[in-house]
């Protein structure tokens, strides 16, 4: 009995088998008629592209360039010498503001006054510096008596 359990089970897997593969067969038919369509359609398609191909290197044409650059006037060389000129007077002004004034030469004078000891001192040195910073002059001094 169990011999005739398997032999059942066996025609049944068997059969199922049989029909999965008869179905892929039929899919498989259907993929090649399909790619056989499509390959028909493409040599359909080259012999056209072919044909246009023919047409197209037949007919004259222009050679490529790209078009001829529009003309476009130079702009006026006016605003850039103003604005140069401005630049330079606004310089000059500026450079003329941060300059020191000069300080005005001694008279021959005074030069006359100090003596050569007092200059080539460094208390001589020290002061002319001072004054030359702005303080004000030292007061005269006396002369000794001796």
């Amino acid at each position: 009995m169990l011999a005739l359990v398997l032999v059942a089970v066996l025609v049944f897997l068997g059969y199922q088998a049989y029909t999965a593969y008869q179905g892929l067969q039929a899919r498989v038919a259907a993929l090649e008629a399909q790619v056989q369509g499509q390959g028909e359609a493409l040599r359909a398609l080259s012999g056209r592209v072919a044909r246009l191909e023919e047409e197209v290197f037949r007919t004259p044409a222009e050679p490529l360039s790209p078009p001829p650059a529009p003309e476009v006037p130079a702009p006026p060389a006016w605003p850039y010498v103003v604005g140069v000129l401005v630049l330079l007077l606004l310089l000059y002004l500026f450079l003329r503001l941060l300059r020191a004034p000069e300080k005005p030469k001694e008279a021959p004078e005074k030069a006359e006054e100090k003596s050569p000891s007092q200059a080539a001192s460094p208390e001589g040195v020290e002061e002319a510096r001072m004054l030359d910073e702005g303080a004000p002059p030292p007061p005269p001094e006396e002369p000794r008596k001796e």
